[in-house]
């Protein structure tokens, strides 16, 4: 027998093998953090803290879910920062109307007497 290595099955690079394993490593770990930021909202909405003390941090880690959610499983963080930009532009626009929106239509500025009045 000769000194060669045997190998029955075909082995695929290591680069390839470690650029796949590794990105699929960094989904499954920002899925597990994703979780466990979920986790602390809900156990964050039962504690006896002030109210705005709760509303601001359960704001702070949508933020951050939203914005983990859009960089990595959407891909933005592989695109060019010219469509992260126009992304970010669309999602400005959107919550500035949402807001607008909400202040033009509250209750202390539409007369809810008047329309349901038919």
């Amino acid at each position: 027998m000769t000194d060669t290595e045997y190998t029955p099955l075909p082995v695929a690079p290591d680069s390839h093998k470690d650029a796949e394993t590794e990105r699929y490593h960094t989904f499954v770990n920002l899925a597990l953090v994703l979780a466990a930021i979920t986790g602390i909202e809900l156990v964050l909405v039962y504690m006896p803290f002030h109210p705005i003390f709760i509303f601001t941090s359960l704001l702070t880690l949508s933020l951050f879910k939203f914005v983990a959610v859009v960089a990595w499983f959407m891909h933005l963080i592989y695109d060019k920062l010219v469509l992260t930009l126009a992304f970010g532009t669309g999602l400005v626009i959107a919550t500035g109307t949402f807001v607008a929106l909400g202040f033009l239509l509250s209750r202390e500025w539409v007369d809810v007497d008047a329309i349901t009045q038919f």
